[in-house]
């Protein structure tokens, strides 16, 4: 656990899949997390269980997004595809609910998360892929640090539209000097 002034990170448990169904099947969050359809609780509790799989596996590491004070689930967050040769991973991050937007949260969270992946995973690299039209994600993540490093071209469907998807980096050195 990883804990902030607003939010710490846990592990996922099997008593955040309704919460974690319900987001998920929010089409706000499912069309930015390119979830092409609704998922089930049974779907949402077996995903659960594979996370803590991965972790064990060193592949992935997924965390809930807690209010500390509050104790309440407000988004998940995570480093994926974990390369131990070139110490590198993918991050994503979900925060719930347009109440929980624009109060920090998400920035907390990823500095959080961050510290872990340079400092304890040893990453020398974290990437992320968001869709061109999130703008309030773009400006959370150039205010903590990452780097625009290229763009998918029309990579993503929805809402009867392609879109693209733009990478962004972040080098340990760029973090940590902060």
């Amino acid at each position: 656990m990883f804990e902030g002034k607003q939010v710490l990170l846990r592990s996922l448990e099997l008593t955040d899949a309704e919460t974690i169904n319900l987001q998920f099947n929010w089409l706000e969050v499912r069309r930015f997390l390119d979830m092409p359809y609704p998922s089930s609780l049974e779907d949402t509790k077996q995903w659960i269980k594979k996370t803590w799989e991965a972790r064990k596996n060193h592949k992935h590491y997924f965390f809930a997004i807690e209010h500390t004070k509050l104790q309440q689930l407000l988004g998940v967050c995570g480093l994926m595809d974990i390369s131990k040769i070139n110490h590198k991973a993918e991050l994503m991050i979900v925060i719930y609910e347009d109440r929980n937007y624009d109060k920090g949260y998400g920035t907390e969270a990823l500095r959080l998360l961050l510290n872990f992946g340079f400092k304890q995973l040893n990453l020398h690299r974290i990437v992320l892929f968001t869709h061109d039209i999130n703008m309030r994600a773009q400006r959370v993540y150039e205010k903590i640090g990452f780097k625009p490093g290229g763009r998918r071209r029309q990579a993503s469907f929805f809402e009867g539209a392609y879109h693209d998807l733009l990478l962004y980096d972040l080098l340990a050195s760029e973090f940590l000097d902060v």
